[in-house]
């Protein structure tokens, strides 16, 4: 399910030294639930194109070929979705490998090489206090054990995910060493538990942004206008945040 760290896992193993080192050439790409598949061709290779489809496939292929890779293919949704990019990774039997992450076990099992599909599990309470801990007890500095007792009360209620602690953990740290809005965060996140995973994960989220100031929350919103995974430059953002209105000057 989204939050459970996926992506995060993959991007640690691409960046790992160790794993860095075995490889002569990295490559990842976003897939998303409505691709493209030229824009999945185009982030392989790094480069903007303007050649047909078929040409790009071909140049990618023939880029990888001879030379031991790894690819991640992050948030892959469909069996077509990778049946429309799969020949381009050319198998030389030198060690070569691709990664994929995706929600659904259908596909990890129909693109897998014949080993089982790696489960992500959801957190245990000691694991989901140990990040918190360290996102705001080790970094933010000295807490009085009132502030660890209700770290704690949050960490059982949200703790399953580690998106869900991560964005608890940022709205602790701006809310700073306020005991009063602490317990508040807390009560919060106590009436916000479900059963449904997902939709607890949702209203942890939106209880972050129901804490942003209110000249903020336009400019949060304003990220609706870009796909997903959309690659965002800061740049044209502030631009459009300063036409819209949403800047002082």
């Amino acid at each position: 399910m989204g939050g459970i760290g996926k992506t995060t896992l993959a991007t640690k193993l691409y960046s790992d030294p160790c794993i860095m080192y075995r490889f002569d050439i990295r490559a990842k790409a976003t897939v998303s639930q409505e691709y493209c598949v030229r824009n999945v061709l185009l982030s392989l290779l790094s480069s903007i194109s303007d050649e047909p489809d078929d040409q790009l496939a071909d140049r990618l292929q023939k880029h990888l070929k001879g030379r031991r890779y790894l690819v991640v293919i992050d948030d892959i949704w469909t069996t077509k979705a990778w049946d429309d990019i799969k020949l381009c990774f050319p198998d030389c039997n030198n060690g070569s490998r691709i990664l994929l992450t995706t929600r659904n076990v259908e596909v990890a099992e129909y693109a897998s090489s014949g080993k089982p599909p790696y489960h992500m599990r959801l957190m245990n309470f000691d694991e989901s206090w140990n990040l918190l801990h360290k996102k705001i007890f080790e970094k933010e500095g000295s807490y009085s054990p009132e502030f660890e007792n209700i770290g704690k009360q949050i960490a059982l209620k949200c703790g399953v995910l580690p998106l869900a602690i991560s964005v608890i953990a940022g709205l602790l740290s701006k809310i700073g060493k306020t005991l009063d809005e602490w317990q508040n965060v807390a009560e919060n996140v106590s009436s916000v538990v479900s059963t449904d995973l997902e939709a607890q994960c949702m209203r942890v989220l939106a209880l972050s942004y129901h804490h942003l100031p209110s000249h903020l929350k336009p400019c949060f919103l304003y990220f609706a206008i870009f796909a997903e995974d959309e690659r965002i430059y800061v740049n044209k953002l502030v631009e459009l945040w300063a036409v819209e209105g949403f800047l002082n000057e």
